[in-house]
């Protein structure tokens, strides 16, 4: 009789592999759709962009999601994100306060600051649940007694931080991110099918990864408000709107 002995997977124990395969769960926890901070909630001003006619087509999603990354959210939430990895890094709680002021600051309409505190204070509720250290703890204990805003795109930089998530790749998916969410919001809107999105996001990689590598760049002094002002007038709009679909 032969016993044949089928191996499904190398086991990871021990050394750089584990750590390697924790970061990388992490990070896909954290790009996961299903993470339950209510990002599905917000469109960015796309239902108030379609009922303007404005946003009808893939063409145009697609271009206002570009303007959206290159020129609303790369020197500020994508800043953000990587001073927050650098500010957990160096274990300076003070410095992650004061970049989430500095962030508030930049957030120019009461919807984008609105959804921005509202995501970041659910993924900062999950931290205890998801495994930290002092310095992240007392970060997001901050933002539970509302002392700092707890602005996303900091508590996701922070958490990825501690996750061992390196710094571009945390960017990289807080880029990603706002991508997946508008093109969700599209979705159920009826813009573009599902699997069209999905195309669409493979296509958005340059942009995404562009948006990327300038949020890198920033330094805390050279971070800017959105410069993407059709989308914030929309999101303004929007918010005075009482039959819609979506927060922003």
């Amino acid at each position: 009789m032969v016993t044949i002995t089928i191996t499904l997977m190398v086991p990871i124990t021990k050394g750089s592999e584990a750590v390697r395969a924790t970061a990388l769960l992490a990070l896909m926890q954290l790009s996961d759709a299903a993470l339950p901070i209510g990002r599905h909630a917000h469109a960015m001003g796309l239902e108030a962009l379609l009922h303007d006619r404005r946003v009808t087509t893939p063409a145009s999603l697609r271009q206002m999601i570009v303007s959206a990354l290159m020129r609303g959210a790369a020197r500020a939430d994508g800043a953000a994100t990587a001073l927050a990895h650098d500010a957990h890094q160096a274990r300076d709680a003070k410095a992650l306060s004061e970049l989430d002021a500095r962030l508030d600051l930049l957030k120019l309409t009461k919807p984008a600051q609105d959804a921005s505190r509202r995501c970041g204070s659910r993924l900062a509720a999950l931290v205890p649940l998801l495994g930290a250290d002092a310095v992240l703890l007392h970060y997001v204990g901050e933002v539970a007694e509302r002392r700092t805003p707890g602005h996303l795109a900091v508590v996701s930089g922070a958490v990825a931080a501690g996750a061992g998530i390196g710094r571009a790749d945390a960017v990289l998916v807080e880029m990603r991110g706002i991508a997946a969410m508008i093109l969700s919001a599209a979705v159920r809107l009826d813009i573009v099918p599902a699997t069209a999105s999905q195309g669409m996001l493979a296509e958005l990689a340059p942009a995404i990864i562009a948006a990327t590598e300038v949020a890198l760049g920033t330094g805390p002094d050279d971070m800017e408000c959105s410069a993407a002002a059709g989308l914030e007038i929309a999101a303004m709009r929007h918010a005075r709107n009482e039959g819609r679909l979506f927060a922003t």
